[in-house]
This record gives C-alpha cells, structure tokens and sequence, in this order.
C-alpha cells in the first residue's frame, strides 16, 4: 500500500515536471537553474554550431560553472546537446544583445562572478559587435575587468588588443583572440614540434639542417609558413622551407607584400609546377633524403589525406619512415607508416583554447621581464598584448626543445644552456620577422637614446623604447647572437645600467626550465 502510494506521488511529480518543461521549456530549466545552484561562475558561448558543441562539451568538464548558449536561432538537436551538458540556451532579444538583464538573468554580479566569454560564431562581423556589446553592458554593471576572461574567433591575435583592460581604456581582463588558420597551424607546432625533426648533439646544438616542404599556399598554408619559420631556427641549423603550390603567385603577391623582411631573411623557394600531383612526388622523390618536415595544407581536406598518404607510401618504397601532415581550418592530422602514431587533432578539442597552462607559464616568462613588485596576473594584465603574443610563442618553442635536449636528467649543462639560449635568439628574431619587423639601424637607434635621454633630464621620465618604434616595426636586436653585445653597449653608454641582451635569452630558459621541473 505504501509502495503504492509512492509510486502515485512520484509519478504524479514526473508528469507535473514534464508538464512544466513542455508548457515553459528553456524558461523553467533557466528557473530551475538560476534559483537552485550556487555557482558563482559563468561560461557563456556565442554562436551554437558542431564546432561550439564541441568546444562547450571540454568545458563542461570543469565543475562549478554554469553553461549559457547564445544565439538567435538553437535547433531542436542542439538544444538537446546542449541540456544534456547541462546547458541552457538563450536565443530571445536581450541575450542577443548582451544587455544588462541578460547579464543579471544568469547571474552575473559585481565582485561575486567569474564570466568567460567564448564567441565562436561562424559570422565573424557578429562577433566583433557581441564582442562590444557584452564589454558596454559589463562596464555598466560595474563588473572589474580581472572578473572577466575573452576568447574572440574571427580576427588575428594582435587585432584582439582592442578588447584589452588598460589604463586608458575599460576591457576584459584577459583576452585570446584568433583565426581559425593561425590557431590551427599553432595547434600543428604544438603537436608535432619542428625540434622533433631533426638530431642534437649532447650539448644542445643542431646536428642537421631544417628542410621543410609546404604542399598548397592558400590562407592556412600561409600561417603554417608564418609559424614553421617562427619554430624552425635552431643553432647549428641551416633553415630551408620550399612551397608546392601551381598557383602560388596568384597568392603570394599581397602575402609576400605584408612580410617582405621575413621572405628577405629566410631560404623560401616556390616550385611552380603544372598541378599535376605527380610533380610533387617527382620533387620529393629528389629530395626525400632532406626533407625533415612535410606538411598538405590544400583547402580541399579529402586531397589533402590523398596526398600525404600517397607521399608516405612513396617514402616508405624509398626506404624512409617520414611523417607527414595535413593541416587545415579544423584539424591537423598525422600520416605515417606506424599506425600509432596517425591521429587526429581538432582544434575545438584543443587545450590552446581552453586550458590555462600554457598560459600560466607565458606569463611567468612576461613576469621576468616586468621587472616590478606588480603580482604575475597583474603584470599580464597589465602589459601590451603583443608582449604576451611574444611569451606564449616562446613557450610553444621553448617547452618541447628543452624535454627534447634535457632528456632524463635532472638539469641542464652550461652547454645547453647556452645553445639553447642562442636557439631562443634565433626563434624571436624570426617571430619578429613573421610580423613584418625589420631591424633598427644603429644610427637611428642613437639618435632616440639621445631623445629618450633629453626628456628624462627635462621630465624625469621617457615614454620612449628607444631599442623598439612599434609603429615602424623596427627593432635593435634583430642582429645576430654575436652583435647583442654592441647594442647592450650602447644602451649602458646612455642608461648607466648593466643591460646585456644575451641574458635575456639565457633567462628565458631557466624560466621555462625551472616550470617544467615544477610539473614534474
């Protein structure tokens, strides 16, 4: 009889429960939600795509934070992933533009909410404006920046630095902005390190040179070159990268054009064949013995995947076990002989999107270099965004060719110390080069250490970096390893200090050593 009646209550409290989701929908789950939990953190995605979902199922993962969608039109099945995440989705007017009863309707409050902000929808355009509208709605609740974290789709890292917090300015406090191409041909320098193509010796230098062949030259083929030059330079190595593309000069004009120091200082050669995939296996049938690094990089994903496995069969036949990979707005793929080793790798599945550690340790090197009683997070918050660029691209070179020469000892030797300092000098050189820097001429380099030194004799202070004009895109210490010692001169000559370049390089590693130690 009890039994009975137990059945009939909680019968009669599941039909009334699906009554109210049937009647009210997402607005009874958004109730239920907002009034029973107790987390204080939001993570809120814009844009409901296969893509989003997917990013949206990593961060589910993390617990204590509450899931939004935002969009103006959810499908039936995406609605259901995105409740079975333990989502909500919003698609009505004030969600859409990101207003301040939206914000207060999930729970975004002064001092009390961590709110991550994903934009992912495929309309870059819209993501720009939500972009702004959420930052107004937030300036006008009063929500501190350092409450607030941004990750933008849809333009170039360097452009993101609009959404910054700075002193002039109100923003988020963090912010990663990013293509599809660019982050997709890290993600392939962040799994398969241009380091690990070639041998070292025991004291840290380069034992071969770094041959690189790029099949297709379109939009992703063009930041794979941007990061391969930016990742392949290793003391003791000659660099080579050679590009297959029959169209390549329909596509190189305006690319070359925003990067002419970059194509001046490195060995780029284009193969302009018929189109014909014979000629590329003709190529690389002549100089498989040297090629260290192949990657397809054609729009068409399918001719992609034929190609590298026709090459990998092809080098297999010439007696060489060559990977090869393909890298598109997506993914990047392994192609080998050992089947282990082929893997795929989706860039909405990527821990460079969601996770923060390799992050933390950007901003342990940026800490170094700030030189101040500011916190670490305060001092990344603080700092211009192309200074964190230039940190995170230190630790996705600096991470995996430490492992590679430290192996399984405990430290590193002086040696490797400093050939890997020399490494580190070349890396930022051609990081430079891949933003379209050039380096500063010694006599102009004078001329504003005399002007930075008028104004603190007249102020007591200089805006001016004299040794870097980020208008221009000039810089002194785009020389070599050897010369470092002639501009480090030259600013002691004006400052009184002790500056010397060369430790800059040198720190670098043991920053990055002593937080690899800590991990393990």
């Amino acid at each position: 009889m009890v039994l009975g009646f137990w059945f009939l209550h909680m019968t009669a409290f599941f039909t009334a429960s699906s009554a109210l989701l049937i009647r009210f929908g997402d607005d009874f789950l958004r109730w239920f939600r907002r009034t029973k939990t107790k987390i204080s953190d939001v993570d809120l995605i814009f844009g409901i795509n296969s893509d989003s979902l997917t990013f949206g199922r990593n961060i589910a993962k993390e617990k204590g934070s509450m899931l939004v969608y935002v969009d103006n039109i959810v499908r039936d099945d995406y609605e259901t992933s995105i409740h079975n995440l333990g989502g909500i989705a919003y698609s009505d007017t004030e969600a859409l533009k990101a207003n301040e009863a939206f914000l207060k309707d999930i729970r975004v409050r002064k001092q009390k909410t961590r709110l991550r902000i994903y934009i992912l929808s495929k309309e870059y355009d819209k993501n720009l404006q939500y972009a702004r509208l959420m930052s107004d709605s937030l300036q006008k609740l009063q929500i501190q920046p350092d409450q607030t974290e941004l990750v933008l789709l849809g333009t170039d890292e360097l452009k993101g630095m609009i959404f910054q917090a700075t002193k002039e300015q109100y923003g988020y406090g963090k912010v990663l902005s990013f293509d599809e191409y660019e982050m997709n041909a890290r993600l392939l320098i962040h799994k398969y390190p241009l380091c690990n193509a070639i041998k070292f010796d025991k004291n840290g230098r380069a034992k071969e040179n770094l041959s690189v062949l790029i099949v297709g030259f379109g939009r992703i083929g063009h930041e794979v070159l941007r990061k391969v030059i930016a990742n392949g330079q290793f003391e003791g190595s000659n660099f080579k990268v050679t590009i297959y593309d029959p169209k390549f000069q329909n596509r190189n004009g305006f690319f070359s054009s925003q990067y002419p120091k970059m194509f001046a200082n490195y060995n780029i050669d284009f193969e302009p064949q018929d189109g014909r995939s014979k000629e590329i296996f003709n190529f690389m049938q002549k100089n498989a013995s040297s090629l260290k690094y192949i990657v397809v990089c054609l729009e068409d994903r399918e001719l992609s995947r034929n190609i590298a496995i026709r090459l990998v069969d092809r080098l297999q036949n010439m007696g060489y076990s060559q990977d090869v990979y393909t890298c598109d707005s997506k993914s990047v793929r392994c192609y080998s002989q050992d089947i282990q080793k082929c893997e795929t790798h989706w860039i909405y599945d990527s821990e460079l999107l969601y996770s923060n550690e390799l992050d933390r340790y950007a901003m342990e090197l940026n800490h170094y270099y700030c030189n101040n009683e500011n916190t670490l997070e305060e001092n990344w918050k603080k700092g211009k965004y192309f200074h964190r660029m230039s940190s995170r691209a230190s630790v996705d070179y600096l991470i995996p060719i430490i492992q590679k020469i430290k192996g399984n000892a405990e430290n590193l030797t002086p040696e490797q110390k400093e050939n890997l300092a020399r490494s580190e000098h070349l890396r930022w050189c051609a990081f430079l080069y891949t933003f379209g820097y050039d380096v500063m001429d010694k006599k102009e380099l004078v001329a504003r250490f005399k002007v930075w030194q008028a104004e603190i004799n007249k102020f007591g202070e200089s805006k001016i970096k004299p040794t870097q004009d980020e208008d221009k895109l000039i810089h002194a210490c785009l020389v070599s390893w050897e010369e470092l010692d002639y501009i480090s001169g030259i600013e002691n000559f004006f400052t009184h200090r002790n500056k010397d370049y060369k430790n800059s390089d040198r720190k670098n590693i043991e920053v990055i050593m002593k937080l690899i130690q800590a991990k393990e």
